[in-house]
């Protein structure tokens, strides 16, 4: 535990020392700042400057007087020192450090600045070393997430003109008041699996992409199916879905289910939003996440006044199967089985330790404060859970079972109204069409919105927020933008007007 004794330095500030070490000057703290401000060496224009354990913070008013239009970060080792945490713009501890990348996303992370008040160092060793394991970590993650957008940005508008254009049957979610069920794929889901039979009727059900197989081959039909992956293989765990399903405009869809009842959610950020609402589809607001699991508990919370829970969903490796099977993509690839590449030889890599189910797990125990009353993580008794999301319970089925007869007694006796799925209208796939085109011909000749360079080109626009001469970079982004805009119109074409009911 610290020992924090504050003292008055010779020229009458405050100053402090923690353990006997001082974390600011006993003769001039201000004057310390102020050095320790000029001396850094920033050589791009920074979104973010992140300054490690400031203790008092002087450095705050300097920092904001030499980067006017930066956001301040303190990271925090200790709670020692919150009443100075109004000097920053934000101020987030050590263990949280996801919250970073959750409030600003990969974008601004990748032109953050990052510095350490050095006395602290010597104060918190162990800290300081978590904390810049953590930053290397989240710097990273941007990478491996802007390097993904780079790669599917063009998929992704892709997906996003053929769902927009081939669109016919659209829905929408009245809430209710009966509690909803998430059920996600991982090992635990199996020993749940009688569970939701027995309690089908009272829970209205969604299902992530890859649980839906599971589901229906014990003949559990989910009242809502949730998909968000852009990629290929997303279709081949929903292409034989017989239940609504709901997904954003840039993920992937199997041609056969554009004629399906689809409730179209959108992220009110890049291309999708834009387009959607120009050819006026009805759309229920969704939000970002990193993975499904964060974005279908979003869209549960928002449908029901009751509670929500879920079951398989795991977070974390485990040995052998990472999903309960079945699993489309497990049964695609055993195919491929043999002597000299045999099955134990595939499942090991999935079986080590993975940072993005760390990553997973750390944004619901970040936001598990925000939703502890109203979510729950549920499993069978038998079954223990390798690791805790935050405050989030973790119940087995009997707390459920307690819990379910509660709320039928708060009821009053009433039935518990589940979410109802309404059908809603679309204009013509014509129309539609027509205006997507007149949109990406006037985009081929006029300036890109950042948010579809932020969606088609991120990389160079990461790059551009950090360079001081842009206007190279700006000529070689209209470039590519204008050659994007070419080819987006030649793949709207090739569907035709025609050919928008093709299977």
């Amino acid at each position: 535990m610290s020992n924090l004794e504050l003292n008055v330095a010779k020229t009458g500030q405050q100053t402090c020392t923690i353990n006997g070490i001082r974390l600011h000057s006993a003769y001039d703290p201000i004057k310390e700042a102020q050095r320790f401000v000029s001396s850094l060496d920033i050589p791009f224009t920074p979104s973010l400057i992140v300054i490690t354990e400031p203790a008092l913070s002087y450095c705050s008013t300097f920092l904001r007087q030499s980067y006017p239009q930066a956001i301040l970060v303190a990271i925090r080792f200790t709670h020692d020192f919150d009443a100075y945490n109004h000097l920053w713009d934000k101020v987030v501890y050590h263990q949280e450090l996801i919250q970073l990348l959750q409030s600003y996303g990969e974008d601004m992370i990748l032109a953050t600045a990052f510095f350490s008040w050095q006395p602290s160092q010597q104060v918190f060793p162990q800290e300081y070393n978590h904390c810049w394991q953590q930053i290397r970590t989240l710097v990273q993650t941007s990478r491996d997430i802007l390097g993904t957008r780079a790669y599917f940005g063009k998929r992704w508008l892709k997906n996003t003109l053929s769902f927009c254009t081939r669109l016919q049957n659209t829905s929408t979610i009245k809430s209710g008041s009966a509690p909803v069920l998430l059920v996600a794929s991982g090992p635990s889901l199996k020993s749940s699996i009688h569970f939701i039979q027995k309690y089908r009727e009272a829970v209205f059900i969604i299902a992530l992409s890859s649980a839906l197989s599971p589901l229906l081959a014990v003949g559990i039909e989910p009242d809502l199916c949730i998909s968000t992956d852009g990629g290929y293989w997303a279709k081949k765990h929903i292409a034989p879905c017989p239940v609504p399903l709901a997904l954003p405009a840039e993920a992937a869809l199997p041609a056969a289910l554009f004629e399906k009842n689809i409730i179209p959610l959108t992220y009110a950020d890049g291309p999708e939003a834009e387009l959607l609402n120009i050819c006026k589809i009805p759309r229920m607001p969704a939000f970002r996440n990193g993975t499904v699991s964060g974005t279908a508990l979003e869209l549960a919370l928002s449908i029901t006044t009751g509670p929500v829970f879920a079951c398989g969903l795991d977070l974390a490796s485990t040995i052998g199967f990472q999903h309960c099977q079945p699993n489309c993509l497990e049964t695609a690839a055993e195919t491929k089985d043999c002597r000299l590449a045999p099955k134990e030889t595939r499942l090991y890599p999935p079986q080590l330790p993975s940072q993005s189910l760390q990553i997973y797990a750390q944004w619901f125990a970040s936001q598990s404060n925000r939703f502890k009353d109203r979510f729950y993580r549920l499993s069978d008794s038998s079954y223990q859970f390798s690791n805790k999301l935050g405050t989030i319970k973790d119940i087995h089925w009997e707390d459920f079972s307690s819990m379910l007869k509660k709320l039928q007694l708060q009821a009053k006796n009433k039935k518990l109204i589940h979410p109802e799925i309404l059908c809603q209208t679309v204009p013509p796939q014509k129309q539609r069409y027509e205006i997507l085109l007149k949109t990406l011909e006037t985009y081929q000749v006029q300036k890109l919105p950042d948010h579809w360079i932020s969606t088609l080109l991120p990389a160079e626009q990461a790059l551009l927020a950090r360079s001081l001469e842009k206007t190279e970079l700006e000529e070689k982004i209209t470039e590519k933008s204008a050659q994007y805009m070419k080819e987006m119109i030649h793949y709207l074409q090739s569907m035709g007007e025609n050919k928008l009911n093709a299977i």
